[in-house]
């Protein structure tokens, strides 16, 4: 039996669903991801199928190992999990398109065996995203997701030209490590946008907010994962990656701290744990890659549990800053509930799914030096700032003159969405073994070992410590919403000042000399032995006046003056004895000098 791509099935239920009207479209959606897992867990270990797209050239559409079996599935899972949260109210024709493309996109990358097929499914993930981007209508969406575009742009090119550069090299398409040089480093820049490097990951901040609240759950999941198991996939990168990600672990906990906007929180929360996945498969190890996977699977699920919960908020609320908020507690018991199971997993607290992977990263990272430090500074402003987000929208009163009705629950379809991410969390936390034995390397946690269990105490003390110490920790502004991507306008700006500028005066300049350079040319060669003769009495000039008598010099201007008059109709025998040889000697010359050239 030939096994099918679970993403072609997914991209195949795209065209159905853009005819479909609003319930009957979310209906197919659900049956349409349900399928795609399906598939992804019906696939034998060592199911293949190539394509022949050119004579002695195929791509391998579909490759499983253990490490693609166990990212389709979570990819696949939830994906479907989105959809179902998304079907609260009737999903846009354009946003069903973008969840389902995503969905099949990502899982062709995760299944593809060559670069060539890695590279169309990329690219289709980022139309799929700009989809989900744009269906929003939101005030914004039109401008982030123009940016979001650029930036994908210059990722996927700088991809293609590392691709290219190491199937030349190598004279292999198939996906493995890339020789050290331009191709590995294109190709990690190319991946290094939508796995959101610093600094170039201000798309994620920008974009994921502007979405509809069901849209940012999916852009959550799949594109900057997706980055990620294609680093583990190629492999062999190194320290300077693995550092990278303790860059992105601090830099994004750090802005997730200044935030006021709840899914601003939350995409700079992504950042900062992509960066503890890729400080684990950077570490080099078998347990480094198995750590990075598992930190992966479950930041997706804790991730868009949490994405979930804040749209239910901003759904019933209508408000999105935490400054805003409060008292959602009794209100909203369910959301909070799943909230906070959320949230901690993020933080780390042991018996939930976080900590199982988070440990596992901190401990791969101890073979690189100081790295292991950073991610556990990273893991104590996560505690402070995921503390502070469950605190201000659940727990601490109500602002005064807030909202009229008192809002509740949302319908059932959220309520599901997030309940099937909740148990997943507890589930994996409890019963780590659930997600290890999956791990291709096949590395284990041990989340309730006492060396663990004192870390986790440490870090959550240490963060408490420096809530009641800090006062400005424990409350909230507006939000800090500048960020690097100040620096990119500044340069455009430059940019553009320059080009309509100093650029534009230098184009004058240079015009007009070469204007001058053309007439000088043009008029020289109207009779070149006159033009020389005028030329060398013109430079002899000076010291003819200097050293003849005053008759002698004023007749040598004249004659001079009447040349010029006279020029270019001025003629002048050239052809002498002694021309002749001169003309002889320059032939030979530039003989003599080509012959040693050549």
């Amino acid at each position: 039996m030939i096994a099918i791509p679970p993403g072609l099935i997914c991209l195949a239920g795209i065209l159905p669903a853009v005819f479909l009207p609003g319930k009957v479209r979310n209906a197919w959606a659900v049956i349409v991801g349900a399928a795609g897992l399906g598939a992804a867990l019906a696939l034998a270990p060592s199911s293949s199928l190539t394509l022949a797209i050119l004579p002695g050239v195929e791509t391998v559409l579909l490759l499983v190992d253990p490490m693609r079996s166990l990212a389709g599935c979570i990819f696949a899972l939830a994906g479907l999990i989105a959809i179902i949260y998304a079907a609260y109210r009737e999903i846009p024709a354009v946003e069903t398109i973008g969840i389902l493309a995503s969905i099949g996109a990502t899982l062709g990358i995760v299944y593809a065996g060559d670069f060539i097929t890695v590279f169309v499914f990329w690219e289709l993930l980022a139309i799929a995203s700009l989809c989900i981007i744009w269906s929003s209508g939101a005030p914004g969406a039109s401008g982030a997701g123009y940016r979001y575009l650029l930036f994908h742009i210059f990722g996927g090119a700088c991809l293609l030209g590392g691709i290219a550069w190491t199937v030349i090299a190598s004279g292999n398409v198939a996906i493995g490590p890339a020789a050290e040089g331009g191709g590995l480093l294109l190709m990690l820049v190319g991946i290094g946008v939508n796995a959101a490097f610093v600094p170039l990951h201000t798309w994620v901040p920008d974009a994921y907010p502007r979405a509809s609240v069901a849209g940012s759950v999916a852009l959550c999941i799949f594109t900057t994962k997706a980055a990620v198991f294609l680093l583990a996939a190629i492999g062999g990168w190194g320290a300077a990656v693995a550092y990278m990600g303790a860059a992105m672990a601090i830099y994004g906990a750090v802005f997730a701290l200044l935030q006021d906007d709840i899914r601003r929180l939350l995409s700079y929360s992504i950042i900062s744990q992509v960066g503890y996945m890729v400080a684990a498969l950077g570490a080099g190890t078998a347990a480094g890659i198995d750590a990075g996977l598992a930190h992966m699977v479950n930041d997706i699920l804790f991730k868009s549990l949490l994405f979930m919960a804040a749209g239910a908020v901003i759904y019933r609320t209508g408000s999105s800053r935490l400054s805003e908020l409060g008292g959602l507690g009794r209100s909203m018991p369910l959301t909070a509930i799943c909230a906070v199971i959320g949230g901690l997993a993020l933080a780390g607290l042991p018996g939930l799914n976080g900590a199982v992977s988070k440990g596992m990263v901190i401990e791969a990272a101890a073979g690189v030096p100081y790295l292991a430090e950073a991610l556990l500074l990273a893991a104590v402003i996560t505690v402070i700032y995921v503390s502070r987000l469950l605190y201000r929208v659940f727990f601490r009163p109500a602002p005064e003159g807030g909202r009229g009705a008192v809002p509740r629950d949302p319908p059932a379809p959220m309520l599901a969405g997030m309940a099937l991410a909740t148990i997943l969390c507890i589930a994996i936390g409890i019963v780590p073994d659930l997600l290890t034995d999956l791990l291709p390397g096949g590395t284990h946690a041990h989340p309730f070992s006492p060396a663990h269990l004192v870390e986790s105490a440490a870090i959550f003390l240490a963060a408490g410590a420096l809530i009641l110490i800090l006062r400005s920790l424990r409350y909230s502004g507006r939000g800090w919403g500048a960020d690097i991507d100040r620096l990119y306008i500044a340069a455009g700006r430059g940019v553009a000042w320059f080009s309509a500028g100093p650029m534009v005066q230098a184009a004058d300049a240079i015009g007009r000399i070469l204007d001058i350079i053309i007439g000088f040319l043009k008029r020289m060669s109207a009779n070149p032995p006159v033009a020389f003769r005028i030329a060398g009495m013109t430079l002899a000039l000076p010291l003819v006046r200097m050293l003849a008598n005053q008759e002698m010099a004023g007749a040598y201007e004249e004659s001079l003056a009447g040349m010029k008059r006279r020029y270019p109709d001025e003629q002048i025998g050239i052809w002498g004895g002694g021309y002749g040889l001169v003309f002889v000697s320059i032939v030979a010359f530039l003989y003599f000098v080509f012959d040693l050239l050549w």
